[in-house]
């Protein structure tokens, strides 16, 4: 394995405050009131991953890119969300983030797919940690704590990732009654893409909210331009 130093703007880049509009339901006609200042996402950083940069440090996922480089590039996609308590005291239940990825006017055979995902499971926030690791092949490994069930135990998980080896990956987080869904998540994705084909992500961000006298309130976020669609080459 070797070490993979963030890019350069994923601490300091732009923060957005997303807009939280509610999904209308049956048992809650009126339409209830848009929440702010709840969830942000940094700027989206994308980095190609290149073979020079495998030599500058271990080499050992270099080889790879060599082999795959005449069909396939690899980008590093990387997106740190932050979840904020509420002052009225309405706390998120879950929340979901979604990427799709397309290459516009290409066939099925030839989208993009997520290589790999992290964080995958895990059973506690875990604070973003400075640096990503990665296998020969390009596979991410979840610098935080992964979820590891105990014997005779359950565990419940607070964040799932899915969809590797798919155009649609997304992480679900779901708070528990020790692990409120607060304070910040770093998401990292490797993005496999025919060679040299313009390429594009498009983010998604919903949250349900519980409320005292209604229950369960889910909400979509409405994002701005720069995160809705991501040109990644």
């Amino acid at each position: 394995m070797t070490s993979l130093e963030p890019m350069a703007g994923v601490e300091a880049g732009t923060s957005y405050d997303l807009r939280l509009v509610s999904t209308l339901l049956l048992q809650t006609p009126t339409p209830q009131p848009s929440l702010t200042g709840r969830i942000s996402l940094g700027a989206p950083v994308v980095r190609p991953l290149t073979g020079m940069q495998a030599a500058e440090g271990d080499g050992d996922w270099g080889e790879f890119l060599d082999a795959q480089s005449a069909h396939y590039d690899f980008l590093l996609l990387s997106i740190v969300c932050s979840f904020r308590p509420s002052s009225e005291g309405t706390p998120f239940a879950n929340a979901g983030i979604g990427v799709r990825l397309e290459a516009p006017g290409q066939s099925d055979d030839r989208q993009p797919i997520a290589w790999s995902i992290s964080p995958k499971r895990r059973a506690v926030p875990v604070a973003p940690s400075g640096s990503l690791t990665l296998t020969a092949n390009l596979m991410l490994v979840d610098a935080g704590m992964e979820f590891t069930p105990h014997q005779g135990g359950r565990e419940e998980l607070f964040v799932v990732g899915m969809g590797e080896r798919d155009s649609d990956p997304e992480w679900r987080f779901t708070a528990t009654p020790d692990t409120p869904l607060i304070g910040d998540e770093s998401l990292s994705l490797i993005i496999r893409t025919p060679a040299g084909v313009p390429t594009q992500a498009h983010i998604a961000v919903a949250a349900t909210v519980k409320q005292r006298r209604l229950g369960l309130i889910p909400y979509r976020a409405e994002l701005p331009s720069a995160l809705r669609t991501i040109d990644l080459q």
